[in-house]
């Protein structure tokens, strides 16, 4: 006997049979003569999956949707047809190939690039890095006015020093809002710009020579040191193209390795007279 489930019942019914691991015989939806069957769901719903009802119904109307356009296709198209069947070789053979060959890259392709090969290609390809938007080295703290000891941070937050370094990211762990203060790497301005009040024009913080700024409004402090700074449109940074160049490079090794492969087969077949070509 089979029943229809309102989705009250779902959550429960989830609970028991995947504990008691039995068959379901109750079913959710039906199109013409095919059920959609409540282990069909249990099967296919994620573990992590946080409203079980609302998953359940977008389970159901999908296989709803597909089984009624499904059904009109199998009315309307001849399924063996000779062109349905070439594609679904395509698809099967090209399948195949692409699974073929994420294995050979799986077990023997070397993802190694040597440091040269990356700096050598940023080289000769250099104009062609250009910044999209302003970049800069610095730091970057907002701290309560009302915060401890700002004289201090002040002085900290201008040192070299690697002991006032450590003792300025204390501070900022403690008090800072929001705070930046590693000036080794290049970061975006955008994410400076988007903090500061909306009084403030920070294009003429970044253009202008002045490495510190104080920027005030009636709670916070908004301290930015600039050690170096890149504008929209020059030439990007290796630093920050190296990882890009990195990973392009490794996909045309990709490409090389598996064209390599093709070429052995090839040669190997026509050693063998197993490949000929007329």
């Amino acid at each position: 006997m089979r029943y229809s489930l309102s989705l009250f019942s779902i959550v429960f019914l989830l609970i028991s049979f995947s504990c008691n691991n039995v068959k379901s015989e109750y079913y959710l939806a039906k199109v013409n003569d095919e059920f959609l069957y409540f282990d069909d769901v249990i099967y296919n719903i994620p573990k992590s999956i946080k409203d079980t009802n609302l998953f359940v119904e977008m389970y159901v109307e999908k296989w709803v949707r597909e089984k009624v356009l499904l059904n009109q296709a199998l009315i309307n198209i001849d399924e063996d047809s000779k062109d349905i069947e070439d594609m679904v070789l395509d698809y099967k053979n090209s399948l195949l190939i692409y699974k073929y060959q994420q294995e050979l890259i799986n077990q023997n392709f070397d993802t190694t690039v040597i440091h040269d090969d990356i700096l050598s290609y940023y080289n000769e390809y250099i104009n062609e890095f250009k910044l999209n938007q302003d970049i800069f080295k610095g730091r970057f703290i907002i701290i309560d006015k009302n915060a401890p000891n700002i004289k201090d941070l002040l002085i900290m937050f201008k040192s070299n020093n690697d002991d006032e370094i450590d003792d300025l990211i204390g501070y900022c762990m403690q008090y800072a809002l929001e705070y930046y203060v590693n000036d080794t790497t290049w970061n975006y301005f955008n994410l400076v710009k988007q903090k500061l009040p909306n009084n403030i024009f920070p294009e003429k913080i970044f253009l202008s020579k002045r490495k510190y700024d104080i920027i005030e409004d009636k709670t916070y402090l908004y301290l930015l040191f600039l050690k170096d700074f890149k504008i929209k449109g020059t030439i990007s940074p290796f630093s920050v193209e190296k990882e890009k160049i990195k990973s392009l490079l490794i996909n045309n090794n990709k490409i090389d390795y598996l064209n390599m492969i093709v070429e052995d087969l090839i040669n190997n077949g026509k050693s063998v007279n197993k490949i000929k070509i007329y």
